[in-house]
């Protein structure tokens, strides 16, 4: 693999734009750091409208000093996972937040006492407008606040950084051993290249990547398993602290999402299991194999395309692809990467996957381990939906607003996935037709059905720490087995399947991964409606990339057409899903 300085700069982020120097950081880091007492002064007068307002002044421009700094050092730290300036440095504004959140303590429990009457005053006063939706939700969420003591001890409880410890051993401390294909050729196995041996067909080296992958973690699964156990019993206790009924709705209720939608999605997709099964049995059969198994999922059917797509090729076809969303929408993806705001290949010692990321004021940029193929191509269209969202937000909203909840995060990007999946099928020759509309399916399979899985999972470790009931590597193995045998009953699956939850980041994110579900549920309706021409799909959907934070997020989605409490919405998605096996079993 190479190095970063192997890489051309036009394929590496600039992101001078946060940070030109280590003395800027310096400059800005030593401001803040002064405004930290400051923070004191508005205790205990909060009831005062003037004070108020001066504390939510105060808030923003000690933002705006360490958004950027903090940014720019954590995400070059991500190219260089080993730069230990870099990491020295993120280290420094995570202490310095965590001393300001301390200091800052006393104002949700402070807030929290204000009457009902008084957050009504807040709400109907034009000077507050933009906070008008934080009101409604302190509001309704008064009797979860902590007392101020409880805040402040949570605030300083930056050492509980469980997923911190699970990305550095899995980013730099675990090394796989080599993949070996049916000639006894090894290969370097990493996160970057799996994907790649993932969709050979020489089955010795798919199996082989697959296997390699699992039995790490399954030699640290002892760690692995206390590690998450760990970050559970944290959330419970924190859920706990704030008088929930259930973590689960403690997580539900950080987002303003209700538990009929949890619950109906949860519903609908367990009674739609039989349509992936149904595709796995097609596949199987279009491959010619008498047995499917779980590494074979990436394994393309039909002529897929040999060709290799530089990221400018790549870039192009997303870009004709979203035309369909307007010209200011294409015209800003050309920005991102003639601003360098996208971090293309990947380099030693450069974190895995791919994300983007953004701070209010400041453009977004996005990271990906871009390898020539039309994976790469659909993860490229991923993650410069998330940006876009960012844009229009950040352009549209003020400050107070512009930041959209992570339920609302998904579902861009998984559009953008879709429309691309539609246009390649549309635009490559008809013998490659297959081959895409396999990789949608594929896509379908693993944003819906395995994330519900995951989810299921996850809910269950959740639930047994919320019942005081014991939790160990082997019920979280056996459990998760179970389920992949629930989900994928027509494959035929590895036992060492049974470690592959030890592998999954988004275990450490609160309850995240049921949202890629929510997204790709979404993004099946968006991308019908703005494909098929409806009338004023492509404005209402534009209206949900706006809107960040400034409603709920049903009702943000509900003005765009996608009600999540309603249980049409998941049936028009399921009954999309089905229209595409059907054309995937006649061609």
């Amino acid at each position: 693999m190479k190095t970063r300085s192997q890489i051309a700069d036009k394929y590496k982020w600039d992101l001078s734009f946060l940070c030109k120097s280590d003395a800027e950081f310096e400059e800005k880091f030593a401001k803040a750091e002064k405004m930290l007492a400051d923070g004191e002064k508005f205790k205990g007068k909060l009831k005062d409208k003037k004070v108020l307002w001066a504390l939510f002044e105060y808030e923003k421009k000690f933002s705006a000093l360490v958004r950027p700094i903090y940014h720019f050092y954590a995400h070059m730290k991500d190219v260089e996972m080993s730069d230990t300036k870099m990491q020295e440095k993120v280290e420094r504004c995570s202490i310095l937040l965590t001393k300001y959140n301390k200091v800052l303590s006393y104002v949700h429990p402070e807030m929290s006492k204000f009457s009902d009457k008084f957050i009504d005053e807040l709400i109907a006063d034009p000077k507050f407008k933009n906070y008008d939706y934080s009101f409604r939700q302190l509001k309704k969420h008064k009797k979860h606040a902590l007392s101020e003591n409880d805040a402040r001890i949570l605030a300083g409880m930056n050492f509980t950084n469980f997923d911190e410890i699970f990305e550095l051993f899995s980013n730099v401390g675990l090394k796989y051993e080599d993949a070996v294909d049916s000639k006894g050729k090894k290969y370097e196995l990493n996160d970057a290249t799996r994907s790649k041996y993932m969709e050979s067909k020489d089955e010795v080296l798919r199996r082989s990547s697959s296997l390699n992958t699992l039995k790490a973690y399954g030699q640290f699964v002892d760690f692995l398993a206390e590690n998450y156990i760990c970050e559970i019993k944290k959330e419970v206790f924190v859920s706990r602290l704030e008088k929930y009924d259930s973590t689960l709705q403690s997580y539900l209720d950080g987002e303003d999402v209700s538990l009929k939608i949890y619950e109906t999605l949860t519903k609908k997709v367990n009674e739609n299991i039989q349509l992936i099964n149904q595709y796995f049995t097609l596949k199987k059969k279009k491959l010619g194999v008498k047995q499917l198994h779980n590494y074979d999922l990436y394994l393309p059917v039909g002529k897929s395309s040999s060709k290799k797509y530089r990221f400018e090729e790549g870039l192009e076809i997303v870009k004709k692809a979203l035309a369909v969303l307007g010209d200011d929408y294409v015209s800003e993806l050309d920005r991102a990467f003639k601003e360098r705001r996208i971090d293309c290949y990947p380099n030693k010692n450069k974190r895995s996957g791919a994300y983007q990321s953004s701070t209010y004021g400041y453009p977004p940029f996005v990271l990906t381990n871009y390898v020539d193929n039309l994976e790469s191509v659909s993860t490229l269209a991923h993650e410069l939906g998330h940006a876009m969202q960012s844009f229009y937000s950040d352009k549209t909203q003020p400050e107070e607003k512009a930041g959209y909840p992570i339920f609302l995060a998904e579902i861009a990007s998984i559009t953008n996935e879709m429309i691309l999946s539609n246009y390649l099928m549309e635009n490559l020759p008809k013998s490659e037709k297959l081959s895409v509309l396999d990789n949608l399916l594929a896509g379908v399979q693993s944003t819906i059905f395995r994330q519900m899985m995951f989810s299921e999972f996850e809910r269950y470790a959740i639930e047994e720490i919320d019942k005081e009931n014991v939790l160990t590597k082997d019920s979280l193995c056996d459990k998760y087995f179970s389920l992949c045998q629930k989900y994928m009953p027509k494959l035929s699956l590895l036992p060492e399947l049974k470690y592959e939850w030890a592998r999954i980041p988004h275990f450490f994110m609160g309850f995240y991964v049921y949202k890629y579900a929510i997204g790709m549920i979404c993004a099946l309706n968006f991308s019908s409606r703005i494909l098929s021409g409806e009338e004023g799909a492509v404005q209402k959907y534009k209206g949900y990339l706006s809107a960040g934070g400034s409603k709920t997020p049903n009702e943000i989605l509900k003005d765009a057409g996608c009600d999540l409490e309603d249980e049409k919405t998941y049936d028009k998605a399921f009954e999309l899903l089905k229209e595409y096996i059907k054309e995937y079993k006649n061609l």
